[in-house]
């Protein structure tokens, strides 16, 4: 008897725990929120470098903390750059594979606020030159860092 009452306590504890929402309905926003007071400072999101990158600009009454609106907005903005580096990477990819005499599947695209960086082997330094011609002629790229080896 003790122990089928143990397993329903334990199974109504861990339905309750389960049934329990955040108290912003946001768990990234309450996981930030380190002392519960239904904002974010700027110490609070430190831990996230995509985040503390716009803490300034999203903190829409410049008072040093985020409401969840802000915080929402702060996200919505890096979601928008990791689409636009993700679809440059991918017509650079592209661009690189069409182009006759560079090896693009020896080539690493990675793409940051939309600077791209080139990494792989060539077997020649006029691939490598042509391969980052190539790259900063997409539409999109503001920088290309070629950092393609010659072997």
């Amino acid at each position: 008897m003790t122990k089928k009452l143990a397993i329903a306590l334990a199974v109504v504890f861990a339905s309750a725990a389960w049934a329990q929402k955040s108290p912003s309905g946001n768990t990234g926003f309450d996981g930030l929120d380190k002392n519960r007071d239904g904002y974010l400072s700027k110490e609070e999101v430190a831990g996230d470098k995509e985040m503390e990158k716009r803490f300034a600009k999203f903190d829409s009454n410049k008072d040093g903390r985020w409401t969840l609106d802000d915080y929402i907005k702060a996200h919505k903005d890096n979601d928008a750059r990791i689409t636009a580096d993700t679809a440059i990477t991918t017509k650079v990819k592209s661009a690189l594979l069409l182009e006759k005499g560079i090896p693009s599947t020896a080539i690493s695209v990675e793409t940051y606020e939309g600077r791209v960086q080139l990494s792989g082997f060539v077997d020649k330094a006029d691939i490598k030159d042509k391969a980052g011609k190539v790259a900063a002629g997409v539409s999109g790229v503001k920088a290309v860092e070629n950092k393609l080896a010659v072997k």
